[in-house]
């Protein structure tokens, strides 16, 4: 993986393969966004019941979209602001967190990322990663051209606008029912990314339900409450750390970094990436991240 220094922040090259989230069909997927409609809100608290003999245990799934986004300012939310430009008029980058031309140092955080998401297109979306609330994705908009002026980059009308929840309450499993998205485990708390890890699991539920088995497993579920404490961890982070811990971060071993990016990673992998985050922060960042992954009652019996 490239990477150069310049500037107040790090600007790490695309070296890495992105989410399908954040292709071109990842493009289309968030412009589609929409509140669930009448199929996905059939969640029950029970599975049906069998209609006749032989005839197989059915589960639900919970597919319902997360709160829309005019819920309260305490849901985190992603948020990103997008536009195509042609091939070439920009170099493509992974994340780009130097603050944008004009933004404090001390506002709220947002990075540049620039994908190729077609021969002749590269994405160029300034993100808000996590914040509850998050930015909006009209500043985004703003800091984004004011960015792309300053290289001199010429764009046209803004062709993606991003805005969803990370987590929401709740179990991720019970019996006869399990979540997707969101409301699973196939929705990564601390990246975004869900439609690579989303569509994985369509082979997984397949061969889980054929075998009368839950396709959301307990290390799933046990893996996706280390990625949220990854999530708290962010959220409590002000931008100057934010930065240093994406220093920190994608200054790992490879291993490890690819281990927490993935979309089905297990418990042990995240746990291991986490660790080795944690020991190669500096001391002021680890006890946020400590903070993070220890329960409040631990915390109060001090």
């Amino acid at each position: 993986m490239a990477s150069a220094r310049g500037g107040r922040g790090r600007v790490v090259a695309a070296g890495r393969r992105a989410d399908p989230a954040r292709s071109a069909a990842g493009v289309r997927d968030a412009r589609r966004r929409r509140p669930a409609g009448r199929d996905a809100s059939r969640r029950s608290g029970r599975p049906d019941r069998p209609r006749g003999p032989g005839r197989a245990r059915r589960r639900v799934r919970d597919r319902r979209a997360g709160p829309a986004p005019s819920t309260p300012a305490s849901v985190p939310r992603q948020t990103a602001a997008g536009v195509l430009v042609p091939a070439g008029a920009h170099e493509e980058l992974w994340m780009d967190w130097r603050p944008a031309p004009g933004v404090p140092d001390r506002a709220p955080a947002s990075f540049l990322y620039a994908v190729r998401v077609s021969d002749d297109a590269v994405l160029l979306e300034e993100t808000c990663l996590a914040g509850a609330p998050a930015v909006t994705v009209d500043a985004l908009e703003a800091r984004l051209r004011n960015r792309l002026a300053h290289r001199g980059v010429e764009t046209g009308d803004l062709d993606e606008r991003v805005d969803f929840p990370l987590l929401t309450a709740g179990p991720r499993r019970g019996p006869g029912w399990c979540g997707v998205g969101v409301r699973g485990t196939t929705l990564h708390p601390a990246t975004g990314y869900s439609v690579a890890g989303s569509l994985a699991f369509a082979d997984v539920a397949v061969t889980a339900l054929r075998g009368g088995r839950n396709p959301v497993s307990v290390d799933a579920v046990a893996a996706h409450r280390l990625r949220a404490a990854a999530l708290r961890a962010l959220l409590g982070m002000n931008p100057a750390e934010q930065r240093t811990f994406f220093e920190t971060f994608f200054g790992l071993d490879d291993r490890h970094v690819r281990a927490f990016l993935a979309p089905c990673s297990g418990t042990t992998a995240n746990a291991a990436a986490m660790a080795a985050a944690f020991a190669a922060a500096p001391w002021g960042l680890r006890r946020r991240l400590a903070r993070a992954v220890t329960p409040p009652t631990s915390r109060r019996r001090r």
